[in-house]
């Protein structure tokens, strides 16, 4: 089976909690790494979502330091191994800024990936 070649935003490893709030549920995830366009998040032991499947919309709580959260609508792109890749639906208008500070240089690079 050959593989595709595509690109994507870069991600940028960081250290953050994220809160993932699907109906009605919640569960405190690590955040693994961040991008332009979406999160890769890690459930914390014994944390759980019941019933959570790609395609489906969720709100993340993503909490950086004491001066910077920011709160976003999501759509699951993949879930294995207990870790979860978000696409973002929506950024708000006045966390746009911080969150391209955030990235630094990622907020322009891509990079390959295989699917």
């Amino acid at each position: 089976m050959k593989e595709d070649k595509q690109t994507r935003y870069a991600r940028k490893p960081i250290e953050a909690s994220c809160l993932l709030l699907f109906k009605g549920y919640s569960c405190v995830t690590d955040v693994k790494n961040i991008s332009a366009s979406g999160i890769l998040v890690e459930l914390i032991k014994n944390e759980s979502i019941e019933d959570l499947q790609i395609g489906d919309v969720c709100i993340l709580e993503i909490v950086v330091n004491d001066t910077f959260n920011l709160h976003v609508s999501s759509k699951v792109t993949r879930i294995h191994e207990g870790q979860i890749a978000l696409h973002y639906i929506s950024i708000p208008e006045e966390k746009q800024v911080a969150m391209w500070q955030l990235l630094g240089d990622h907020v322009h690079e891509v990079e390959a990936y295989s699917t």
